[in-house]
């Protein structure tokens, strides 16, 4: 799947595959694209994670997808149901 500028996306969890209490696994990482480097087949893309820091991210095998809880103007989907009743 190809992702555009502005999109927020999910970044598969990663780190340890055993979940232990000395070394639990990390969250999912959620973020925007900046910027899309290289598209398909094997796309690339600049990421601001919500951590405030930003990386260039090669996604493989379904690593990222779509935040399902953000519409595509960055609003979260509860916020943009409130506004269109009022």
């Amino acid at each position: 799947m190809a992702f555009e500028v502005g999109q927020r996306v999910i970044a598969e969890k990663s780190g340890r595959r055993k979940r232990t209490a000395r070394a639990p696994m990390r969250p999912p990482r959620h973020g925007v694209v900046e910027r899309v480097l290289r598209g398909d087949p094997n796309p690339r893309y600049e990421i601001r994670w919500d951590e405030g820091t930003s990386s260039i991210y090669s996604p493989m095998n379904g690593g990222i997808q779509l935040d399902p809880t953000y519409t595509k103007g960055g609003k979260k989907k509860k916020e943009k149901a409130a506004a269109e009743k009022e």
